[in-house]
C-alpha cells in the first residue's frame, strides 16, 4: 500500500495546514483601516466611529426586528391565555383520574404547544428572542482584529495577565494563522493617535480609567433600564452578570487601550440604542384577564 501511495501521479493534491487566504478577522481589519483612511480621524476617534458604524448597519436592524417580535408576543398573550380554560377541560377528561400533579404537568405541556403554534402562525417564534446574540461574533471578530493591530502575540489570557502586551518589533504577528491574524501588520499609528490620558493605544491605560469605565458601561446595560418583573432565574443571572461586570475592570487593566476603547464605545452605544428603542418602540404591559368583583358561586 505504501508503494502505491508513493506512485501517485503529480497531479494529485496534497492537503496541509495553512492559513486561509481570507477570514472575517481580515475583513474587520480592512474595514477599520479603510474607515481610518477615509475619515482622516485619529485612531482614538476612528475606533468609536467604527463601533457606531457596525451598530447602525448590522446590529440596529436586527434589534428593531427583535423588538417587533417581542411586541407581537406581548400582544398575543391574551390569545394564548384564552386557550387555558378549554385545555384545562381537555386535560381533566384525559388524565384527570391520574391525580392533580399529572394533570398540572399535562396542562403546562398543552399550553406550551399551543403557544408555539400561535407564535409560529404569527411569525414570532421564541427563538427569535435570541437574535441579539448575532452581535457577539461581530464583537469578537473586531476585538481579534484590534488585538492583532495592537501587536500582541499572546492570546486573551496573556493580555489580561499583562504578560504579552508589548508590540512586536518586526511588524507581523507570529500567530498560528488559523484566524488570519498572522497576515495583519501592527498598526504603528496606534502609538501616537491616542487621546486625552491614553496617548498610546498600544499600551494599557496608564490611569486605569478605561477599564473601570468599561465596568460601569456594562453595569449600565444591566441595571440602567426601567425595572421589569423578572423570574427567579433571570434575577439570579442578572446579578451574576453584575458581579462579572465588576470583575471586568481589574481583568482588563493590562489590555491595550485600543481594545478597551472599542469595548467601552460598543457598550455605551448598545445602551443608547436600547434607550432609543424603548422610547420609539415601547413594549406595552400584557393584558391580564378580568377579575370579578365578587367570587363566582
Amino acid at each position: 500500500l505504501s508503494k502505491l501511495l508513493l506512485q501517485l501521479p503529480p497531479s494529485c493534491r496534497s492537503f496541509h495546514a495553512s492559513p486561509k487566504p481570507q477570514s472575517l478577522v481580515l475583513v474587520a481589519h480592512d474595514a477599520l483601516t479603510s474607515l481610518h483612511s477615509l475619515t482622516g480621524l485619529p485612531w482614538a476617534h476612528a475606533i468609536p466611529l467604527f463601533a457606531l458604524t457596525l451598530r447602525t448597519t448590522l446590529i440596529l436592524p436586527v434589534s428593531i426586528y427583535q423588538r417587533r417580535v417581542n411586541r407581537r408576543q406581548v400582544a398575543l398573550a391574551p390569545l394564548v391565555q384564552s386557550w387555558r380554560h378549554a385545555l384545562q377541560h381537555e386535560t381533566m377528561r384525559e388524565v384527570g383520574h391520574l391525580g392533580p400533579i399529572v394533570a398540572q404537568n399535562t396542562l403546562i405541556r398543552k399550553l406550551r404547544r399551543k403557544q408555539v403554534e400561535i407564535y409560529r402562525r404569527w411569525g414570532c417564534e421564541r427563538w427569535k428572542n435570541f437574535l441579539g446574540l448575532v452581535q457577539l461574533p461581530v464583537f469578537l471578530v473586531t476585538m481579534e482584529a484590534l488585538r492583532a493591530m495592537a501587536g500582541t502575540q499572546q492570546g486573551w489570557w496573556g493580555m489580561m495577565t499583562g504578560s504579552g502586551n508589548v508590540p512586536d518589533g518586526e511588524g507581523v504577528l507570529t500567530a498560528d494563522g488559523l484566524t488570519g491574524t498572522a497576515l495583519i501588520p501592527v498598526e504603528s499609528a496606534f502609538a501616537t493617535e491616542g487621546a486625552l490620558w491614553f496617548p498610546n493605544l498600544l499600551l494599557a491605560d496608564p490611569q486605569l480609567l478605561l477599564p473601570f469605565m468599561l465596568s460601569g458601561a456594562i453595569l449600565l446595560n444591566l441595571f440602567g433600564h426601567k425595572p421589569v418583573a423578572l423570574g427567579v432565574w433571570m434575577t439570579r443571572f442578572r446579578r451574576s452578570m453584575g458581579i462579572v461586570a465588576l470583575a471586568v475592570g481589574p481583568i482588563m487593566m493590562h489590555v491595550p487601550s485600543a481594545l478597551v476603547l472599542y469595548w467601552v464605545s460598543s457598550s455605551m452605544l448598545a445602551y443608547g440604542q436600547s434607550l432609543l428603542l424603548e422610547g420609539l418602540m415601547p413594549i406595552a404591559k400584557p393584558a391580564t384577564p378580568c377579575k370579578p368583583k365578587r367570587p363566582m358561586r
